[in-house]
């Protein structure tokens, strides 16, 4: 006899992909004292109702929720203030430099150096407007349509707008990375404006914050064997293990 009811397992289930992002179906099987076949068909349900992601033996959790520019500005500040300071060690005298649209770029847009003859090009006005009073670093602003929620123009006039460029480093702002896909974003106009950063892109950086690891957004953009340099928290084990096999320069915090 199973030790929980259906209803009982979905919700552990649910809470650990809360906290863990990833589960795998052999792991749950021992822990709530059922059967693989039993947590098969839970995850089944469970991603049938759109609470998760199936992947061969396991599920993914969504990419978590999201808000404007602003708002995720407020979430997991500090985090995100320790990957920007890290991040600055990418940054090289002289560089054609892409900051995305994202709040972690807001605040590495803050602490660019004053010295190193930088041009940045950004999508974002919340970033443009940090630099605007930097007078050595030159800004940028790409046109287009501004998509309210991602914080930035992603739409055709931005895409033609890029493929002005050759950039020597882009930042790219990222939903959710999963072992399976590699990096997500929720919108699909974001996708393919990302994808084009990445045409232009003599090197692509990732600032990943901890809650998008083994998680899971609609429009995969980036394999991530594709990446360059990546910087991450010491707690992202999982992301580490990854990367740690693959040519990609670690930072970690």
């Amino acid at each position: 006899m199973d030790k929980y009811s259906p209803e009982e397992r979905h919700q552990l289930i649910l809470n650990l992909l809360n906290s863990r992002s990833k589960v795998m179906a052999t792991e749950l099987a021992t822990q709530l004292g059922t059967t693989e076949a039993t947590i098969r068909r839970d995850l089944r349900f469970l991603a049938d109702e759109g609470l998760c992601k199936r992947i061969h033996g396991g599920a993914l959790s969504f990419a978590p929720p999201s808000g404007t520019q602003e708002e995720r500005l407020t979430n997991r500040n500090s985090e995100k203030q320790a990957l920007a300071l890290a991040a600055l060690k990418l940054v090289k005298k002289g560089q054609l430099i892409f900051l995305d649209a994202s709040s972690t770029h807001m605040l590495l847009a803050s602490v660019l150096p004053d010295n190193l003859d930088l041009t940045v090009v950004t999508n974002s006005p919340a970033i443009a407007s940090r630099l605007l009073e930097r007078k050595t670093i030159k800004t940028i602003l790409i046109g287009g349509e501004l998509d309210y929620s991602v914080g930035g123009a992603i739409d055709i006039t931005a895409v033609e707008s890029i493929n002005k460029f050759r950039f020597d480093l882009s930042f790219l702002g990222v939903c959710a990375w999963s072992s399976e896909v590699g990096f997500s974003a929720i919108h699909y106009q974001d996708r393919e404006f990302k994808r084009s950063v990445v045409t232009r892109s003599g090197a692509l950086a990732v600032l990943c914050t901890d809650d998008k690891v083994e998680a899971l957004a609609s429009y995969p953009f980036l394999d991530s064997q594709e990446l360059d340099y990546l910087v991450c928290t010491e707690h992202s084990s999982s992301l580490q293990g990854y990367f740690s096999n693959i040519q990609c320069q670690l930072i970690i915090v």
